[in-house]
């Protein structure tokens, strides 16, 4: 692949980077290698790649690997990252073992990823490891595989006003992270819009998510660092429609395969989430469902009932009408609440006081079990 000399890559811009050196703008032209001027790139700099494909280099698993402090990609919708052939499309970090005993080290502080088209990666558009404050914002993430933007084990960032159509798992996924605000993005036809996945303090705030198989999933899945999900906010959301039929058959060893098809907002042992000022409508199994955690009997450390919720001011109209047939967790309603911890609708745990979990204000048609929200009204 053709390179250009450093002297026509590099051009100088004014301010000064974290250290107080001279931040640069390194420009990457059609037929150079976005990677080499990262490579060439110190902490504050802009790496700016203009209009066109670019591909990495065969069997590396990441089109481009950032590892230094502080950098800026910035691209258009005309900059294409083809990841066809890798597993990743941008890595940020360094990759370890996540798992019960902990996450990797944090390694980078800081990093922005604006206005870029990221597609055909084999698992995930950009991810991001270890990764204190990031902004991944305005950029397009197209048929990857499983996910398009995946920040895990890392804090302080913002998901802010991107496209993400094509995945087959959480189209964007907040996973063992903190204070992660998922904002003005536009979802479909992916299995899940947005997931939070045993992080915390998380916002999910004026996104637009529609024809997937389900809008919102709040979770804690076992094995993780963090055994919780806690204190996320979801707000202001248009969850419509999100009945595409679910990738995974319902004998499927993933998880995945027991969501059903026609999700609105589903909560599986998260505490403290606030769902407030949402529009949720025709989803075919149910608007929002509040639900104990049968993940517990694979990780003791989880606690499995969802505590001190909130479902406020929501217009949860229209939902339930054709719940899943293949997935049956309930009849079909727009709130549906079983604090339990139950498999195959057998209660197995039964929750000693769900009475800190509250619903009010909501313009909804049906509910399940018939009248529960008006027994767990907010104070």
């Amino acid at each position: 692949m053709r390179t250009r000399p450093p002297s026509l890559l590099l051009a100088l811009a004014l301010g000064l980077g974290p250290s107080g050196a001279v931040a640069r703008t390194l420009v990457v032209h059609p037929g150079d290698s976005i990677q080499d001027a990262v490579d060439q790139a110190e902490p504050g700099d802009t790496v700016k790649v203009l209009p066109g494909v670019y591909t990495g280099t065969p069997g590396d698993p990441c089109v481009v690997q950032v590892s230094q402090s502080g950098l800026t990609l910035r691209g258009s919708r005309d900059t294409v990252i083809d990841a066809a052939g890798h597993t990743f499309g941008v890595c940020v970090g360094e990759r370890g073992p996540i798992g019960p005993e902990g996450c990797p080290p944090v390694t980078v502080h800081g990093f922005r990823f604006e206005g870029f088209t990221v597609r055909d990666a084999g698992f995930t558009g950009v991810f991001l490891v270890g990764v204190d404050g990031f902004e991944l914002l305005g950029s397009r993430y197209l048929d990857n595989d499983e996910y398009g933007p995946f920040p895990v084990c890392s804090a302080h960032g913002r998901i802010v006003g991107n496209f993400a159509s094509g995945h087959d798992d959480a189209a964007i996924y907040v996973g063992d992270d903190d204070d992660v605000v998922v904002e003005g993005n536009f979802v479909t036809d992916s299995t899940i819009g947005v997931e939070i996945e045993n992080s915390e303090n998380a916002i999910v705030r004026n996104n637009t998510l529609i024809g997937n198989t389900a809008g919102v999933l709040v979770v804690v899945l076992p094995g993780l660092p963090k055994p919780f999900t806690e204190d996320v906010a979801i707000v202001g959301n248009l969850i419509a429609r999100n009945n595409r039929p679910n990738p995974f058959g319902p004998g499927d060893p993933d998880d995945l395969a027991q969501l059903p098809v026609g999700t609105g907002i589903l909560n599986v042992g998260g505490d403290r989430v606030q769902i407030r000022g949402n529009a949720i409508h025709e989803n075919d199994s149910f608007g929002v469902g509040l639900i104990g955690n049968p993940f517990v009997f694979f990780d003791a450390r989880i606690e499995p009932f969802v505590d001190g919720n909130v479902v406020r001011g929501n217009a949860i109209l229209a939902n339930g009408s054709a719940p899943d047939p293949d997935r049956p967790t309930t009849p079909g309603a727009d709130i549906v609440f079983l604090p339990n911890v139950a498999v195959g609708g057998v209660t197995l745990i039964p929750d000693p006081d769900p009475s800190d979990n509250c619903f009010a204000q909501n313009l909804f048609g049906t509910d399940f079990p018939a009248g529960v929200t008006s027994a767990f009204p907010c104070p």
